[in-house]
């Protein structure tokens, strides 16, 4: 009687653990819920570029362009689902998207790179700190997470921006900072697949 309670355990737990996305749901898209309220969605957007879409419960929408799913390349605000010009921030990146590093625990990479702000040019060094490898559950979905510290200078305020890095979803998203006023923290939660 036992086994039987194991064995139908096992098979109502399937169907929940065959829902939670994986890579290749990049390809049609992976929502979050943040914070309760708000969502965001990751599809892949090219050679090594994620794509995350950022919208707010009132409807606000932003989208960042991500090398490797880590690296900002490309921060806008969409007005009716184009990209506003006056909100445009880019990043150039020593080399293509697909050849800068993937996080490996316990090491760090740095990089010197060009922001660009409506024109205004200014270099930037960034420097990415690989924590070891944890455990982030969505509710049933389970995935190995990397935390990658980021400091940048110049910085005047100091501010440490902390990422959750998802190999096995091949993107990482902004889980808060540190900077001298405190603490921010984001909640990431019920991670699906759009259809």
């Amino acid at each position: 009687m036992r086994l039987h309670v194991v064995a139908m355990s096992l098979v109502l737990a399937g169907p929940t653990l065959a829902d939670c996305p994986v890579a290749a749901d990049l390809d049609t898209g992976i929502r979050f819920t943040v914070d309760g309220a708000d969502t965001e969605e990751y599809r892949r957007s090219g050679p090594g570029v994620v794509e995350s879409l950022y919208i707010s419960a009132e409807g606000a929408t932003s989208r960042s362009l991500l090398a490797q799913g880590i690296y900002l390349i490309e921060l806008v605000d969409l007005v009716d689902g184009s990209p506003d010009q006056d909100t445009r921030t880019t990043y150039a990146f020593p080399g293509r998207a697909e050849d800068l590093a993937l996080p490996e625990p316990g090491q760090q990479v740095v990089y010197d790179l060009v922001r660009n702000s409506l024109g205004d040019l200014q270099s930037e060094r960034q420097t990415y700190d690989f924590g070891q490898v944890g455990i982030l559950n969505f509710g049933a979905c389970e995935y190995e997470m990397i935390p990658i510290e980021i400091r940048y200078d110049p910085d005047e305020t100091g501010s440490v921006d902390l990422l959750y890095y998802l190999p096995g979803l091949g993107f990482s998203y902004f889980a808060g900072s540190d900077h001298a006023d405190g603490s921010d923290r984001y909640m990431y939660t019920n991670i699906e697949v759009i259809e």
